[in-house]
């Protein structure tokens, strides 16, 4: 058996999981608040090798070691902040500084970076298709989009000027803690404390996964993995040339 095989066939299979980690970057490029993965390439193991006696093998020596599987060690997320873009919509809001906004879900708190909040049917402030937000006193009901807000992330009725909520912002001591999920938003087990950022009315923090960045990455990836697929289809060339050919005299 040629060793190659565990190297070309875990390449393959490799550089397969990185190009979805990369797709998904490339997806959400767009998205607010979104944090860019990736993922990190090591090897899985190093075989040892050693020198043997002839008679006795117990007296072994090492001589070198060599890698045969490369594998995906881990996949960790970018938290740098991303830009900001100026919304026209009142109920756009972004995290200048670290942490997350708390929003409320039927399985469960979770936090995000993305600040794109709309009203629910029943007037209140929440992240589409995930749950609602939470200020200082729970879920922030407002029952109108004519608001405005302060830097402390206050929110009055534009007519009336009595308060509606407080947005809070929360953040964590490890993000090595938070686990990413479908939505573009972190769950964890971890406590939450009072975050010391601004939050930014009428605007919208950008994605961080530079597009220009991922194309790159992407092609360097589905460069590897074509390599490593058409020298497995020389291997397997030869071996059958070799099972023709039989053993020799």
């Amino acid at each position: 058996m040629f060793q190659g095989f565990y190297t070309l066939t875990s390449g393959v299979l490799t550089q397969n999981r990185n190009l979805n980690v990369i797709s998904n970057n490339m997806s959400n490029a767009s998205t607010p608040g979104f944090k860019a993965d990736r993922m990190i390439i090591s090897d899985f193991y190093n075989e040892m090798m050693i020198r043997t006696g002839n008679k006795n093998k117990s007296d072994t020596t090492r001589i070198g070691s060599m890698s045969l599987i490369a594998g995906g060690d881990e996949t960790t997320t970018d938290y740098t902040q991303g830009g900001l873009s100026v919304s026209n919509s009142t109920l756009d809001f972004s995290i200048l500084g670290d942490g997350f906004f708390p929003i409320q879900t039927d399985n469960g708190t979770v936090y995000t970076r993305n600040g794109n909040f709309s009203l629910d049917d029943d007037g209140y402030l929440c992240l589409p298709g995930v749950g609602r937000v939470l200020g200082d006193g729970g879920t922030i009901y407002l029952g109108t989009d004519r608001i405005t807000v302060d830097g402390t992330g206050r929110i009055f009725n534009e007519q009336t000027g009595a308060q509606l909520g407080q947005l809070t912002v929360v953040d964590f001591a490890d993000y090595a803690q938070l686990n990413k999920e479908n939505g573009n938003v972190f769950t964890t087990n971890a406590n939450a404390v009072a975050a010391d950022a601004d939050i930014q009315w009428k605007t919208l923090e950008n994605s961080n996964a530079d597009p220009i960045d991922q194309m790159t990455r992407m092609m360097a990836s589905e460069r590897a993995l074509q390599s490593s697929a058409q020298i497995l289809s020389i291997y397997d060339e030869l071996i059958s040339q070799m099972r023709t050919m039989g053993p020799t005299a």
